[in-house]
């Protein structure tokens, strides 16, 4: 699994991952970014970006896997970590968290409602009928260029999500299918909710996948700190869509949590 590293002046390392079909492009910003003082480390996971090569089998791409490998990388760290998760990213980073307690200060999620057991979609997300595009192993191209153009409040930042999905192995998606209809995935709200860390959720205004009245829910049922930041204007993909927002906010996650 392919990674940047980039090193910083202060102790704490915040940690990227990416969602279903897309890649650490959508961070892109960010790792650019000089006002950053903590190191970053942003992961291709998988079937995803840089991480294509050797990764051709399904079972390479379910949600297990990516936990071993992401696991296995954050404990050769030798540092307090944030986690940071877009999407099925944030579904990751969530079921992660109990893995590295012993190094996790902070949880940052976006597009990511924390799912409970049997999973609660329904209650989670909102019905977008393009978006099941990401659940499609090889869909046409304008199905995938309209489930790019839905994700994002600005078409403008559609070109990258939709060349990230083109480059991504199909078996992703049909894998994450294959981890849903098994009910792989772990009790997330009750992880989440129960996390003794710092916990931030990140949501763009004009996303079409979550359900915002659910995300206040989750806030509410947390233990200690869990923040709701609304960002305006903004879709799924909030580092990409609205990125010195989402850096200024990260600056201050950061100090707040890597003190």
């Amino acid at each position: 699994m392919k990674h940047t590293f980039i090193q910083g002046e202060r102790d704490g390392t915040i940690i990227f991952i990416h969602g279903n079909s897309s890649s650490s492009k959508v961070f892109q910003h960010i790792l650019n970014s000089k006002n950053i003082r903590h190191s970053m480390l942003a992961v291709d996971l998988p079937g995803h970006g840089s991480s294509l090569n050797g990764y051709n089998r399904e079972e390479n791409f379910f949600m297990g896997s990516y936990l071993d490998q992401l696991s296995d990388l954050i404990q050769s760290i030798d540092d307090d970590i944030v986690l940071v998760g877009n999407s099925l990213g944030g579904h990751i980073a969530i079921e992660l968290a109990p893995r590295i307690a012993d190094k996790l200060l902070g949880l940052v999620v976006f597009g990511t409602p924390p799912l409970k057991k049997p999973l609660n979609f329904e209650e989670a997300f909102l019905p977008e009928p393009a978006l099941q595009t990401f659940f499609t192993e090889n869909p046409p191209d304008n199905e995938i260029q309209e489930a790019a153009n839905v994700a994002v409040f600005d078409e403008d930042k559609a070109p990258v999500i939709f060349t990230d999905f083109k480059n991504a192995h199909p078996k992703v998606r049909t894998a994450l299918g294959v981890d849903v209809a098994n009910g792989r995935l772990l009790n997330e709200y009750e992880i989440f909710t129960g996390l003794p860390v710092s916990k931030y959720i990140i949501a763009g205004a004009q996303d079409p996948t979550v359900n915002g009245d659910y995300l206040n829910e989750v806030v509410k049922a947390s233990a200690g700190h869990c923040e709701l930041i609304e960002f305006s204007d903004c879709g799924h993909y909030p580092s990409l869509e609205r990125p010195l927002q989402f850096e200024a906010t990260l600056i201050r996650i950061a100090n707040e949590v890597f003190k």
